[in-house]
């Protein structure tokens, strides 16, 4: 077997030990640090950023065998370990003809939005002095 053979073997077998794919983190903003949650916690996978946010983290796999749900799910667990409560989605495309796909988001933590003014209770008109 030639030499680069053998480096195709290595590889071929390095990426197929991948299975799902390795998520790689990079802080992100101020690198919030949140409580972790359950590995299949609730996450929502969004298009586009939500109107109030934080960064905690970008997420990144490459996926060559997708777990049911899609690749996108290979992101979940690392996310839930973040305390995130979503993921803005990049990028999700496959990169070849055998399937290999490239996930990436940004896990974030969702800010309630604004409390309401406080309302204020109607004022009654002052006391007039009484004249006696």
């Amino acid at each position: 077997m030639s030499a680069c053979h053998l480096a195709a073997l290595v590889a071929l077998v390095s990426l197929g030990s991948a299975g799902c794919g390795a998520v790689k983190v990079k802080s992100a903003g101020a690198g919030l640090k949140l409580a972790p949650k359950p590995k299949d916690c609730e996450i929502a996978f969004l298009r586009k950023a939500p109107p109030a946010f934080e960064e905690i983290a970008d997420l990144e796999a490459h996926v060559t065998s997708a777990p049911p749900g899609g690749a996108l799910e290979v992101l979940r667990p690392k996310a839930c370990e973040l305390g995130a409560d979503a993921i803005i989605v990049t990028r999700n495309f496959e990169t070849n003809e055998f399937g290999h796909t490239l996930v990436a988001g940004t896990a974030i933590k969702l800010e309630a939005p604004p409390a309401p003014p406080p309302v204020e209770a109607p004022r009654s008109p002052p006391a007039s002095a009484v004249d006696l």
